[in-house]
């Protein structure tokens, strides 16, 4: 035992022996080989910065590529770094000072030791780092730019771009929407727009990935396809387009939120599942936004919704110009009106504002003027740079990529016409069949069809827009420019439509027509022909509308022609149709006028016989002649301008067998007197298609069907008057009925029953109409207006229990009219199981006026089928006590709901016997469109959905049970004007919630007289968080004659209108400001900093008989910064306008105007505030007023141009006396000062008594009146140079100096 644990304790001793020695051998090494371990390190460092070197020349290498640099790269030269100053500090200092004593032949032993064993650990870092760099890879191929990114600063908030792209934002959420097209013409802005809602899209964080590719009209889907793929990083392994589809189709599939796909400039339809996008009810996680010039092109794609952008409003075209010149250029007023005509011919198309505005930047007014009269002649600025080639060239793609020749002689053609006209679409059809435009095309009335399918193609690819009236197009001026460079290169002997515009006070010199196909002349100056040059031996086409070219000049056009087809001729004087018809070529196909011209005259018309149209428009002529029998190919005759028509000829009608169209303008026919045409020769016309004529009456119509036949198209009137021109396009009957007519003949019975789309019915005996449209008359009827009847038997306009099969009612009715039916009950009789689906759901809009038995619109059921209504308007029904009535409001059905999908406009005017517009229990209407609200002289209107009123009782309601207007339970998500004027039940409008009110734009509330706030919020008792309210597009309030009003709203900590420009209070006796204020000592103010104003341009406050403070001292100082016009009237409390303590400045303060304040003593109570822009002020009847303000304030009205003072009894100075003890050494200048009158103010002695010397050098007017104490203007000099008389109590003098003036007028008086 013991030797075991000898052994073990030697062995034991033996092995710490020999770590000891190795230990302290290590120990000793740091002492001994100090100068090695030094040399180590300093080698070791060498090393790791040659390394670093090379890797920095790779880092710099990949940035210059774009590359991103590794996150492992960059932490390594982080250490790097941090070593190296480590081992270069240790080195240079530490080391340095540990040379020892003379030199280093006697070492400190400790210092080695210690630098010897840091040197080795330092090394061993330096190594190790060194190590690390051999990293496997420096960089990554950095990933695209986020789309939008580089054009984030492209995007302007214009005001009519919002709701575009609110909605589009609203789009992209909803996921039963997969594709969203932009559509606008090129140009206008939709590719900014989209970039632009990819950014918004990506803050948000509504999908993982957004992608775009540009298509444009090359429609390179293998380009699309590798643009796509860049966007998500992949690298395609495949070269063929199906494969490159697949591996797109299997990356979009893997994200979470989605992937966002953009397709800008898409010109036609693509297959979005070749391109690899994958599209389907069961890929919902994938979104697709189209850009595109073409709608058609969108909906062959499959676009769910297609927004169209539409071009600038005006002032925003000015805004964006004035962006890309700068301001300064355009506040030169010599170069203001050009820059706004500039703007103005650019049609607000943002891409040629763009254009025009970078190259007119700094460029002086005679270049302004060069490309503002290009402009106007339509010639393509080619100087400008870009114009070309972004905006005409651009442009020009859309006319190439049209397709057909007749689409595109179509557009051509509408260029022709002047700027900004409203191109009738029946002009189309004359000119384009006359110039043989269309093929396969028979009849005219196929012709007209073609024009309006060519129109809306033409429409959808944005080269047209709607005109301002029906049946007519418009061309923007820009595009229009296009067609007409087009049409102006064109070959006429190719046989395209080559075409040259004179739109200019004088003829173009040195050019000639002889090349042209048409020739349009249009202009208010021209009244001479050209010496040279006018040769028409191509032309098919003259336009002119010259009014003092003279007939002979007109002629000698004539006679230059050989072959011309169409003659249009507008805005002229001619004597008569003889006079024309002298020199023009005989083989002409269409003559249409629409000039002075009372008669026809003597013609000539047997040569004529090639004349197929003839048009006289808005002519003065009386009388048809026989002669116009003659023209035998006449296949139309229009007449329908012709309103002082009165005869035709017998036997011109009947000799006229050709005709197709026939229109007879204001004739009235049925009671032909001798030498009159009789109504009966229409029975020979066997080819009339289209008819247009006015009947006296009923009676006087043939028993046989006269109005059968080919007529497909048709504007007959019966007894009505119609004045306004008709459109050949119409199958429309206006029937005045009397109580003796007891059928309907000459077929028009027929017609009513089978084929009329628009029925005008009027009269006591409209029954006999409503039997023949009752049934099935109604299934094909568009638009109805029914008015004037007295008749008793007139209680419903169709009856359900007649309705063959239980089939729908009204399913294609539109429109809906009825006025002055006396004792209509309701539209349509039927039970209360309701109607079928379709009955009624075309229905647009409705209008109700003066139906005094009326109680009800619509059941619930029916309701439910106004799925299009957009339009309701409700006027003067006494009886009516709902809009939609619920037959079982007791009942509560989770179906209990009524929606107006498309409502838009919802007017109630003087209904005074309305309660509610619908009753129930938990009854929600719901209004997701409705743009303009105007509810007006509804004495007994409660609330929108009452639960709880006997509708039974018919008494005056006013003042019991007051409620809000609306909770809840309806919704107007989308309201932009709001109108309430005298409903005397409601206390506020909007209760319980916080209203959505975003897109609201103008409040109008006026004499509620229970009213008290607008809003009430119920909010928690306890709750810290702060509630407010924001109008974001609120631009006018007006609350007029609430005198129960007190607060806007109640339950807000907050309430901000960052767009109100107008706000008008009136009659507001109990109102105290906009938020209520916690309860404090100090005196509330109108306007606290609970309210914000921060875009506000007109404040009007009259008669707040509660207010004694307009302004809060904690309001901040930019508060009012935009207000221009301040008018405060009968606010008998106001000490002042603006007190001492405001810290608010009112910088733009233009127009102030002070009346019948009783109270007020001082319109600025502070000595300091100056308010610069001021440049008119006028204050009236304030009795108590005893001077405007003091010298300091006066003095600082720099701008003041007009003072108006009159009827304050107390005041005896204009400006304040701050020195009254000595003369000040200021001048008081006002330098702008034009016009100054004071009137009936008795104690006035002076202007001013600072005894200090005036400046007025632009003072002109000085009048007084009534105010006998002032015998002198001022106390000092009054310098006045352009002022030359003076006048007092209507007296006019001037005695060389203002003082003098008034002091001999004084003078006077006291003789």
């Amino acid at each position: 035992m013991v030797d075991v644990v000898v052994g073990c304790a030697a062995n034991l001793i033996a092995k710490i022996g020999e770590k000891l020695i190795v230990e302290t051998g290590r120990h000793l090494g740091y002492v001994l080989y100090y100068k090695n371990y030094i040399q180590s390190l300093k080698k070791e460092v060498e090393k790791l910065i040659v390394k670093s070197e090379g890797i920095k020349l790779e880092v710099e290498e990949a940035v210059r590529n774009g590359e991103i640099i590794a996150p492992e790269v960059e932490q390594w030269f982080s250490s790097l770094n941090v070593i190296y100053e480590e081992s270069t500090r240790f080195l240079e200092y530490e080391v340095q000072e540990n040379k020892g004593i003379l030199n280093g032949r006697f070492p400190n032993i400790k210092k080695r030791y210690i630098l010897s064993k840091k040197a080795k650990k330092k090394t061993e870092k330096v190594a190790t780092l060194k190590a690390e760099a051999l990293i496997n890879k420096i960089s990554y191929p950095a990933p695209p730019l986020a789309v939008g990114d580089r054009s984030a600063g492209d995007f302007r908030n214009f005001e009519s771009r919002m709701p575009t792209i609110n909605q589009l934002m609203q789009l992209l959420k909803d996921d039963t929407r997969q594709i969203i097209s932009i559509c606008g013409m090129g140009g206008s802005g939709k590719t900014t727009m989209v970039n632009e809602v990819a950014r918004r899209v990506k803050g948000d964080k509504l999908f993982d990935e957004i992608l775009l590719a540009v298509v444009s009209k090359e429609h390179d889907l293998m380009k699309v396809q590798e643009d796509l793929a860049k966007w998500l990083g992949l690298r395609f392994k495949t070269t063929t387009s199906e494969g490159r589809a697949n591996e797109l189709w299997k990356r979009l599939l893997q994200t979470k939120k989605g992937n966002l796909v953009i397709l800008d400039d898409v010109w036609k339809h693509i297959d979005l599942k070749n391109i690899g996008i994958p599209i389907g009810k069961e890929y919902k996680t994938c979104k697709v936004l189209l850009t595109s010039r073409s709608e058609d092109a969108c909906k062959a794609i499959g676009s769910q919704e297609i927004l169209k952008l539409d071009v600038l409003t005006q002032s925003e075209a000015w805004s964006l110009l004035a962006d890309m010149v700068g301001d300064n250029s355009l506040h030169d007023p010599d170069l203001r009106e050009t820059a706004s005509e500039v703007a103005k011919r650019c049609g607000g198309l943002p891409i040629a504002i763009v254009c025009l505005g970078r190259a007119l930047k700094d460029k002086r007014k005679e270049v302004w003027n060069d490309t503002l009269l290009k402009l106007k002649r339509s010639i393509v600025p080619s100087n400008i740079e870009g114009m070309k080639e972004e905006v005409y060239q651009s442009l020009q793609a859309s006319y190439d990529l049209l397709g057909d020749e007749e689409s595109k002689k179509l557009f051509l053609l509408c260029c022709l016409y002047p700027e900004y006209a409203n191109v009738p679409l029946e002009a189309l059809v004359r000119c384009g069949i006359g110039l043989n435009f269309f093929q396969g095309i028979d009849l005219l009335m196929q012709a007209r069809d073609r024009v309006y399918a060519l129109t809306d193609k033409l429409r959808s690819r944005f080269l047209l827009l709607s005109g301002d009236r029906k049946s007519t197009v418009k061309v923007h001026n820009v595009v229009r420019a296009v067609g007409i460079s087009v049409a102006s290169r064109l070959e006429s002997n190719t046989g395209q439509f080559s075409a040259v515009v004179i739109h200019e006070e004088k003829w173009p010199r040195g050019m000639t027509y002889g090349h042209y196909n048409a020739v349009s002349v249009v202009s208010h100056e021209l009244s001479e022909l050209p010496s040279r040059g006018l040769n028409f031996q191509n032309l098919e086409l003259l336009q002119v509308a010259c009014p003092k070219l003279s007939v002979e000049h007109l002629n000698t056009m004539f006679e230059r022609m050989e072959k011309v087809r169409v003659v249009e001729l507008w805005n002229m004087s001619l004597l008569s149709l003889s006079t024309l018809l002298f020199s023009l070529p005989r083989d002409i196909f269409a003559l249409c006028m629409d000039c002075k011209m009372e008669n026809i005259g003597d013609i000539m018309t047997g040569e004529f016989l090639n004349l197929e149209i003839l048009s006289f428009g808005n002519c003065d002529i009386r009388e048809l002649p026989m002669e116009i029998g003659k023209l035998t190919n006449l296949r139309l005759l229009d007449m329908s301008g012709c309103r002082w028509l009165d005869r035709i000829s017998p036997g011109v009608i009947s000799s006229l067998s050709q005709l197709e169209e026939l229109d007879t303008g204001s004739k009235w026919w049925g009671d032909e007197k001798e030498g009159d045409a009789s109504i009966t020769e229409l029975e020979s016309l066997t080819s009339l298609i289209y008819l247009g004529i006015r009947i006296k009456s009923l009676k006087l119509l043939p028993k046989n069907s006269l109005f059968i036949g080919k007529l497909q198209r048709y504007v007959i009137s019966v007894g009505v008057d119609l004045e306004k021109r008709r459109s050949f396009n119409n199958r429309m009957l206006l029937l005045k009925l009397e109580i003796t007519d007891t059928h309907l003949g000459g077929g028009i019975e027929k017609l009513l029953r089978n084929n009329t789309e628009k029925v005008f019915l009027s009269g006591d005996g409209l029954k006999i109409a409503l039997k023949e449209l009752d049934p099935s008359g109604f299934q094909l009827v568009k638009n109805l207006t029914v008015e004037s009847c007295k008749s008793e038997g007139t209680e419903y306009l169709s009856d359900y229990s007649y309705t063959s099969n239980g089939g729908c009612v009204f399913s294609n009715l539109e429109k809906l009219r009825i006025d002055k039916i006396w004792h209509l009950k309701g539209i349509l009789r039927h039970d209360e199981k309701g109607l079928p689906t379709g009955s009624f759901s075309k229905l647009r809009k409705i209008h109700l006026s003066v139906l005094p038995e009326m109680t009800h619109l619509f059941t619930h059921s029916v309701a439910q089928n106004l799925v299009h209504l957009e339009r309701l308007h409700i006027e003067y029904c006494t009886n009516m006590q709902q809009v939609i009535f619920n037959p079982t409001p007791w009942e509560s059905t989770i179906e209990n709901k009524v929606v107006f999908p498309k409502l838009t406009e919802l007017i109630l005017n003087d209904v005074v016997s309305l309660i509610c517009f619908s009753q129930g229990i938990s009854l929600q209407v719901e209004f997701p469109q409705l743009k303009l609200l105007k509810l007006e002289y509804l004495q007994n209107f409660h609330t929108f959905c009452h639960e709880g009123i006997s509708l039974s009782f018919k008494g005056n309601h006013r003042g019991a049970n007051l409620q809000s207007l609306v909770d809840h339970k309806v919704e107007f998500s989308s309201l932009a004007e709001l109108t309430i004027t005298s409903i005397n039940n409601i206390k506020e409008v909007w209760c319980g919630h916080l209203p959505n009110l975003v897109h609201l734009q103008g409040l109008y509330i006026q004499f509620c007289h229970m009213m008290e706030q607008v809003i009430s919020v119920q909010r928690p008792s306890v709750t810290t968080m702060d509630e407010r309210i924001v109008f974001l597009k609120l631009k006018e309030v007006i609350l007029f004659g609430l005198n129960r009003l007190t607060f806007f709203c109640r339950g807000i900590d907050h309430i901000e209108f960052p767009q109100l420009r107008v706000l008008r209070l009136r009659w507001l006796t109990h109102f105290r400001n906009f938020c209520p204020e916690e309860t404090t000592d100090r005196t509330s103010s109108l306007f606290n900093d609970k309210v914000s104003f921060p875009c506000l341009e007109t404040l009007e406050v009259s008669e707040l008989d509660s207010v004694a403070e307009l302004w809060s001292s904690e309001l901040p100082t930019s508060q009012f910064g935009k207000l221009r016009y301040l008018r405060v009237e009968k606010c008998h409390k106001l000490v002042n306008i603006f007190p001492s303590d405001l810290q608010t400045i009112f910088p733009s303060l233009e127009k102030l105007e002070v009346e019948k304040c009783d109270s007020l003593e001082q319109v600025w109570g502070s000595t300091e505030e100056h308010i610069t822009m001021l440049k008119s002020v006028f204050v009236h009847e304030c009795p108590m007023l005893r001077n405007l303000c003091s010298f300091y304030t006066f003095k600082g009205l720099s701008n003041l141009q007009i003072l108006n003072i009159s009827s304050c009894k107390m005041m005896e100075e204009v400006v304040g006396d701050e020195h009254k003890f000595g003369k000040m050494k200021e001048v008081l200048s006002l330098n702008k000062l034009e016009e100054v009158k004071l009137a009936s103010i008795p104690n006035l002695s002076y202007f001013t008594n600072n005894k200090c010397d005036m400046e007025l050098p632009e003072l002109t007017q000085v009048n007084i009146k009534f105010c006998p104490e002032m015998y002198i203007f001022s106390d000092g000099l009054v310098n006045t140079p352009k002022l030359k008389s003076v006048v007092v109590d209507d007296v006019k003098s001037w005695f060389g100096d203002l003082n003098t003036t008034m002091q001999h007028r004084y003078s006077s008086w006291q003789y």
